[in-house]
């Protein structure tokens, strides 16, 4: 699999915050995901990816297809992304909106983000400040796929959703992944997580305190006879689970 993001002494600074990457390399057709506490630095680190910011220290570098690219402009034509909120014209109507971005996007589909509206019961003709916050992300979902692209960012793209439609996302998701596109999502659902996710950062306070393959990251511990999470050396050889290692890592379990 060819690198499509290498992280490299990455550092931001805000204010009296200081985000800490390590030096990975997420590869292309990579499932990614990013637990973390409120606070953590999750959506800085997208910001930092998209070039939405810059950073104080380090470098993001950016690849598709193998091929390096300097221009994060260019490099952005091949990125959807969802954050929390639909950050829009208000008063535009969502099918304008979608011919408005298909003069931003080369390999923009009406077509294809008309289909995702409806499959979403999201009503094209509605104006963004009409929508309710699940419907925005619903709308946010389908604008980020419309254009295939190949790497999509996704900040708490459940929140707010039904569990139907949240269902409906991680289909569309797996189906993304397959065609080879890299996904890079934050969650509060760890199920969702758990069956999406090939690799997991998990961070706290603006630094990744673990990271890798999920399956890699489980087999380094169990459950003692209390039910505490230990090295599996001293465990009891029991399987732990996705939301084991949060609370091992993110619940106060490492005091």
């Amino acid at each position: 699999m060819t690198t499509h993001l290498e992280f490299v002494s990455v550092r931001k600074s805000r204010g009296d915050f200081t985000l800490t990457l390590p030096d990975v390399s997420i590869k292309q057709g990579e499932i990614l995901g990013v637990i973390g506490n409120n606070g953590a630095g999750k959506s800085t680190m997208m910001q930092l990816v998209l070039g939405l910011i810059t950073t104080t220290e380090g470098e993001i570098r950016r690849y598709h297809d193998g091929v390096h690219i300097d221009e994060v402009g260019v490099w952005k034509e091949e990125a959807g992304f969802v954050f929390d909120d639909l950050l829009m014209y208000d008063d535009m109507k969502l099918k304008r909106l979608g011919k408005f971005l298909n003069e931003q996007y080369k390999h923009w589909d009406q077509q294809r983000y008309l289909e995702m509206l409806a499959l979403y019961n999201v009503d094209p003709n509605k104006k963004i400040k009409k929508l309710s916050r699940g419907m925005k992300m619903k709308a946010g979902f389908a604008m980020a796929l419309a254009h295939r692209p190949k790497l999509i960012l996704l900040d708490e793209p459940t929140a707010g959703l039904d569990t139907k439609s949240r269902r409906e996302m991680v289909r569309l998701l797996k189906e993304a992944q397959s065609e080879g596109t890299t996904i890079i999502f934050s969650s509060h659902i760890l199920s969702d997580m758990e069956e999406l996710a090939e690799t997991v950062w998990l961070m706290d306070e603006g630094a990744v305190l673990a990271h890798g393959r999920v399956g890699e990251l489980k087999e380094r511990f169990s459950k003692n006879a209390n039910g505490r999470i230990v090295p599996k050396e001293e465990g009891n050889g029991e399987m732990i689970s996705l939301e084991d290692l949060h609370d091992y890592y993110l619940g106060g379990e490492l005091d």
